[in-house]
């Protein structure tokens, strides 16, 4: 059994009370008044005691005989499920004891995730990337409720919409109120991550949720030496080419024009998985993809990476070693939240920079962009 060590007991003119402080006075938790026996049973739980060590402690108290023992037991179990119940002992708690409902499980690129959680959600958006049971590298646990501790530790990241804080052996995120998620704690190694939402009756925040994973998945990628870069995406002779530039610069409109002059198949419409894998680049397919619509679970080599800028005229333009590492680290969406993920983020970049094409294409919208650019590859 375990504590949170956010209620401290105190005496009140003589009455032992259980009082909540931190965050729990915010939230707000209830101060908890004790009597004779709950108190005996606080001091217990203290000294680590087990449920047998407790009924043994009270029995030993009121001198019970064998015949009141039973009626003593469920005393005991009636209390600690009202802990339990009130978030003040973690012994019991959804994320301790998990789901009893059978995973469901899916696979990106080379990773195995194992999912509870709402059903409407894993058939809209993880269905196409359904795998068999098998072992898994990411837990994915969705609840319904407010967690039993609060491990916020220090501050990395902090916006209107998102929190993030360093717990020590997990991240903690902390979400806006339109969100409909209270927080989510993904363990740094990446693989466990609990979503706590609020009570959502009409699915209202499905597609929340799922955009709140992707943080998850971020952490476990980045563990296992894959990276996200912010990129569309297209399959030209068997290779995928991304397409990056910041937002409204044009990646879904340029791939889009390859599509209609090339008919070359659209992978992603906003980011995808890169990695390597006996020295050879690779483009894995992602359910995330912004408002595109457009994914696959396949993955591919991976061709090239273009930057775009838009342009009076159609032109590209080679890029020094140091622009190429620079520009694809600056394209990337896995976490740089302290110096050590930068600098894995950092190691990727130079590591895969010299194994693809990658240029800067000055760019219109018209089709002699798209034009100007295969011109570019096929002189490779």
């Amino acid at each position: 059994m375990k504590l949170n060590d956010r209620y401290i007991k105190a005496t009140l003119a003589g009455i032992p009370y259980l009082l909540p402080y931190g965050q729990l006075i915010a939230d707000p938790a209830p101060a908890t008044r004790l009597n004779d026996s709950g108190a005996l049973l606080w001091d217990g739980i203290l000294e680590g005691d087990s449920r047998e060590e407790l009924l043994a402690l009270l029995a030993d108290r009121y001198h019970a005989t064998e015949r009141e023992h039973a009626a003593l037991a469920e005393d005991v179990d009636q209390y600690l499920h009202s802990l339990c119940r009130m978030g003040i002992l973690l012994a019991d708690t959804p994320e301790s004891r998990g789901d009893d409902t059978p995973p469901l499980f899916y696979r990106i690129g080379p990773l195995v995730f194992s999912y509870r959680g709402p059903s409407l959600l894993y058939d809209r958006f993880f269905s196409a990337f359904s795998c068999e049971e098998e072992d898994f590298d990411q837990e994915v646990l969705i609840l319904t409720g407010k967690p039993a501790s609060i491990p916020y530790g220090a501050v990395l990241i902090h916006t209107e919409e998102l929190t993030i804080c360093d717990s020590g052996s997990s991240y903690c995120f902390f979400f806006a109120a339109p969100w409909g998620i209270r927080e989510m704690h993904v363990k740094k190694d990446g693989s466990r991550a609990v979503l706590y939402r609020m009570p959502d009756p009409d699915d209202m925040h499905l597609e929340d949720l799922f955009h709140a994973l992707r943080f998850a998945f971020l952490i476990l990628t980045q563990q296992k030496e894959l990276y996200v870069l912010h990129s569309a995406s297209f399959l030209y002779r068997g290779r995928a080419f991304l397409v990056s530039g910041s937002s409204g610069t044009g990646k879904s409109t340029h791939s889009a024009l390859w599509h209609d002059l090339y008919q070359t198949p659209l992978l992603n419409g906003d980011l995808n998985l890169l990695g390597i894998r006996n020295s050879i680049p690779y483009a894995y397919g992602l359910p995330w993809c912004g408002t595109s619509g457009i994914c696959t679970p396949k993955d591919y080599p991976l061709g090239g990476i273009i930057f775009l800028k838009q342009a009076a005229i159609d032109q590209v333009q080679s890029l020094q070693p140091d622009e190429k590492v620079l520009h694809i680290l600056q394209r990337m969406i896995s976490p740089a939240w302290t110096k050590e993920l930068l600098l894995r983020n950092l190691h990727f970049s130079e590591a895969l920079a010299p194994l693809i094409f990658s240029c800067r294409l000055y760019c219109t919208k018209e089709p002699s962009a798209a034009r100007t650019l295969k011109a570019a590859i096929d002189a490779l």
